[in-house]
């Protein structure tokens, strides 16, 4: 049995330090920091254990005024992380002093029935540390003063908050696929997760680019549970206008890094561009599962057969068998397939077969296309077997392996794939030298 695990949302105004002070709970670079305001767009969640402890911390949005879209959309993101947490960090800035938009934040969190904890940060020094007093105003404790640069006053914050803690409420143990939604900016990531999900869990609007950081969704399906990450697009380098962005496609390749299945989202309005291709090979060099999705069909009726032939030509490189669905995020098409696929595709990655059954396949392999002599020496393939899953990996051994040309690897490799069945997933093939 596993747990529900109880979750600690940091809320505040913009650039108070909210995830400053999660990257350093966190241990790693989960959430992008800069010095420009609005930075965290969507939430972020990621568990934490401390002192045998285990939360889920959860970075968001900084709260403003303004009435922008993007401004509306975070809001309702916080709004939402208030909802589902069990404790609040109010965060505020101990080197900029009392702020209007603190009172507006302390306002909010009045009406929360949830356990609230001030978090004064950036009190570096003895006179910002008793300058704190000035925020007992806000009518909110107990009030904690912290330097998250400093590593200052974190520990006793945590002492508090875990005791505040809802025990965990016991459930299912469940082994959970994660999907990295990737592809271009503005491709429709976003909104095909938010149909799927069936509510905004990630902000979308028309601005390329929105999604800055990636964010991991739970969903529960019939066919099992899994975990939605969306990621921010991937852009050509040439394009890439800021340090933020770079580190955002970081963040993007270190998404696909460590999901299961990808599902790259493509616009069929646009066809299939250079950097799809990029991010395609970039998945199947990780050897992850994908799925291809060819969003936005609901602007092109009537050429979706054509549009799926030429999709599939230019990607041409993927598993022979890799998912290719015609989807519409405005009209649902198509997008009930994307978890039965990537559950499917999840199974047969972690699919074993015995080493009787690859030995036969490699048998019928060679028998239907020799390898070429080379150099006059006659290359035997041997025996292999299956040594490992997530990708299925397989040992192969010959008297000549490095010998072997490109193409015959190639060939073998997908003619591997096919015997055993692992046509829709990409498999590693090691090759090794015995007499």
């Amino acid at each position: 049995m596993s747990s529900r695990v109880p979750k600690v949302a940091i809320v505040g105004r913009p650039n108070v330090g909210k995830s400053s002070l999660f990257n350093r709970l966190v241990g790693r670079r989960r959430a992008i920091v800069a010095p420009d305001p609005g930075v965290t767009v969507d939430r972020i969640e990621e568990e934490v254990e401390y002192q045998g402890h285990r939360f889920i911390l959860v970075d968001t949005g900084g709260i403003t005024e303004r009435e922008g879209r993007m401004d509306r959309e975070i809001r309702a993101q916080v709004e939402q992380a208030i909802e589902e947490s069990d404790v609040l960090w109010f965060m505020v800035d101990a080197m900029e002093g009392l702020h209007p938009l603190d009172e507006v934040v302390a306002e909010r969190l009045r009406h929360t029935p949830k356990p609230v904890v001030l978090v004064v940060n950036k009190a570096d020094n003895e006179v910002l540390r008793a300058s704190a007093s000035e925020f007992y105003s806000l009518g909110v404790e107990p009030v904690f003063t912290i330097s998250v640069t400093q590593k200052r006053g974190i520990s006793e914050l945590l002492d508090y908050t875990v005791g505040l803690l809802p025990e965990p409420e016991a459930e299912a143990c469940e082994e959970v696929c994660h999907i990295a939604v990737v592809g271009r900016p503005n491709v429709g990531k976003s909104s095909i997760i938010n149909r799927l999900v069936g509510a905004p869990r990630t902000v979308v609007t028309e601005i390329p680019g929105t999604t800055k950081d990636a964010v991991d969704v739970r969903l529960e399906t019939p066919q099992g549970v899994v975990v939605l990450i969306d990621t921010a697009g991937l852009r050509r380098k040439s394009r890439v206008s800021s340090k933020l962005e770079a580190y955002s496609i970081t963040r993007t390749v270190e998404s696909i890094r460590r999901c299961h299945v990808a599902v790259l989202v493509l616009d069929a309005t646009e066809g299939v561009t250079e950097q799809d291709k990029k991010i395609a090979g970039l998945v199947v060099k990780e050897k992850k599962g994908i799925i291809v999705a060819l969003n936005k069909m609901d602007l092109v009726e009537g050429r979706g057969h054509s549009i799926l032939r030429e999709a599939k030509e230019e990607l041409y490189f993927l598993p022979v068998g890799a998912p290719f669905i015609l989807t519409s995020a405005v009209t649902g098409r198509g997008l009930s397939r994307i978890v039965p696929e990537a559950l499917e595709i999840e199974r047969i990655r972690s699919t074993r077969v015995n080493t009787a059954k690859v030995n036969r396949a490699i048998e019928q392999i060679v028998e239907h296309h020799q390898p070429p002599a080379v150099k006059g020496r006659y290359i035997r393939i041997l025996y292999g077997t299956q040594v490992d899953v997530r990708p299925p990996t397989f040992v192969v051994f010959s008297n000549y392996p490095e010998e072997l040309p490109d193409h015959y690897r190639r060939y073998f490799e997908k003619s591997l794939s096919e015997h055993l069945g692992f046509e829709k997933v990409p498999i590693e093939v090691i090759w090794r030298k015995r007499a």
